[in-house]
């Protein structure tokens, strides 16, 4: 009965399936659930068996033992299929959950094209070429930089909401417990669930599971981590690998060589303590004050390339624009009930020139969202982005600096990342792209995607992409295509499966510790 009283409350967990939005407080969120959790059906249900059927009751549970435990590990999108989904509703910055979940989405077709396809489908468009992935904005699909810098800025944004809210409200004291929780956290936060995920990686090195060839004509090849003649020795050689990768005082940078796309973790973590030290330095100054000192930090940090710095105060900056602007509207606002209120705007709305108002609102909103993503869409210098129809002009309006400095992929892209949230931000009818179910799925599981794609990827993925050729053949591009097509459809599957699992019992659970660690070293106030 005990086991299955832990086996149940893990279960309810699991199928939480992380249910906590990315800007939700964490302490708050596991501060409603666990009481309820434990405190309530769970151990009453336990409670309440009537001892003439005990022995039923067990046969009848130990039945169930195995497929329950069987179920929890299917993925939760495939169990929401057969069962009853509970509407809530999605809080005003849920879109950026969906953001964030695409651009994990698309991080992932990057690494797969990479290991499958030459570097030419990352080229510019041009007149050498004829493939319709390089074409701008459909490159997004497989452009992973532009879309690392969306995580950056999504993730400044986050950080700083409530911070920004409580000092909007005057609730000084509830800001500075908040931030000193989070920055607590951060570093566990970020690095316990990388650790556990990526575990399965020295396994595989371990058994073989990498190959020492890539496909032929393909852009990288395998990763490669050394193979010990024993378990331990490979986990040894895992552990001592993180410490860098962990490092609070290292340049960061690290290609970690059993996931070299973790090396945005370092730079996460140091560009979240610069926001961290802002919201904390800024928090009695006025709103104005501290939107022109947050614009110079960002105009520094942009100006001597710390771009991971100046995507996440970016973010921050965001978040004051959205203040700003809700700020405004109330001022200007007249004083109604709700009721009235809302009356009053759908009259104005229904009138000629409230409807023209607003179709001219979307098209601009809409003009400046197909701007943000074209000039985000612009291909690496290397890749012949000064010769690309349409960049020639904004390769020549780079700064000499940047071009001196090596920094020339990080002028424009930043920038088009950060107006692009601000457009998102500022346009409610785009925002609707993300608040999609599937676009918050993946923003549910986005980080264990990140973390456990390229093991994934770097062992199965190479298996299958040689294993369907040696069926289809590669002797044209349509043979070519359909067994990348079969290997792409499992290998897919495989990684938003162990995303979803990653999700449920690491990342939440990692998020749930840190919770607990906090409240236990720490004073009550």
């Amino acid at each position: 009965m005990a086991f299955h009283m832990v086996q149940q409350l893990w279960t309810r967990k699991a199928d939480g399936v992380a249910g906590y939005h990315l800007l939700e407080n964490e302490e708050d969120f596991f501060e409603k659930g666990e009481q309820q959790e434990v405190g309530g059906s769970l151990l009453a249900s336990e409670a309440h068996v009537p001892s003439a059927n005990h022995q039923t009751h067990k046969r009848q549970v130990s039945s169930l033992r195995w497929p329950r435990m069987l179920k929890i590990l299917l993925p939760s999108f495939l169990c929401s299929l057969t069962s009853a989904i509970e509407v809530k509703k999605q809080r005003p910055t849920a879109w950026l959950d969906g953001l964030r979940g695409v651009a994990a989405l698309f991080v992932v077709l990057h690494h797969m094209s990479l290991i499958w396809f030459s570097w030419d489908i990352h080229n510019g468009w041009g007149s050498w070429n004829d493939h319709l992935i390089q074409l701008p904005i459909i490159r997004l699909v497989v452009s992973g930089p532009a879309n690392v810098m969306l995580f950056f800025v999504i993730s400044g944004y986050a950080l700083s909401w409530k911070p920004l809210n409580l000092i909007q409200n005057s609730e000084h004291v509830k800001m500075y417990q908040s931030l000193a929780s989070s920055i607590f956290r951060r570093h566990s936060r970020l690095f316990i669930p990388a650790i556990i995920i990526c575990a399965p990686a020295p396994i595989i090195a371990y058994l073989g599971g990498y190959s020492d060839e890539g496909m032929p004509g393909a852009a990288i090849k395998p990763m490669n981590p050394p193979r010990f003649d024993s378990i331990w020795g490979q986990f040894a050689h895992y552990m001592a690998s993180i410490m860098p990768l962990s490092d609070l005082y290292g340049p960061g940078l690290v290609a970690w060589i059993y996931s070299d796309s973790l090396w945005t973790l370092p730079m996460e973590f140091k560009s979240s303590l610069v926001v961290f030290g802002l919201l904390l330095a800024l928090s009695k100054c006025t709103m104005r004050s501290r939107i022109v000192i947050t614009l110079c930090v960002a105009f520094y940090s942009f100006w001597y390339f710390h771009w991971g710095e100046f995507l996440f105060v970016g973010g921050m900056l965001a978040v004051e624009v959205n203040l700003w602007s809700r700020r405004s509207a109330t001022k200007k606002a007249p004083i109604l009930d709700e009721g009235a209120y809302d009356a009053a705007t759908m009259e104005t709305s229904l009138r000629p020139e409230g409807l023209q108002y607003s179709v001219c609102r979307q098209l601009f909103y809409t003009t400046a969202f197909l701007i943000g993503l074209f000039v985000l869409s612009m291909p690496e210098h290397r890749r012949h982005a000064s010769d690309s129809h349409g960049y020639q002009m904004l390769s020549q309006l780079i700064p000499s600096r940047f071009h001196n400095s090596g920094a020339i992929d990080y002028f424009w892209q930043p920038l088009a990342a950060i107006f692009l949230v601000l457009v998102i931000d500022s346009a409610r009818f785009l925002q609707a792209i993300f608040t999609t179910r599937l676009a918050q799925y993946l923003g549910r599981v986005s980080f264990a995607l990140y973390l456990v794609h390229m093991l994934i990827l770097h062992s199965l993925g190479f298996w299958l992409g040689k294993y369907f050729l040696g069926i289809t053949g590669s002797n044209s591009p349509w043979r070519y295509g359909i067994g990348i097509s079969l290997a792409a459809s499992i290998v897919g599957f495989v990684i938003i499966w162990a995303a979803d699992l990653g999700s449920r019992f690491v990342d939440v659970n990692a998020v749930r510790f840190t919770v607990w660690a906090y409240r236990r070293l720490c004073k009550k106030v």
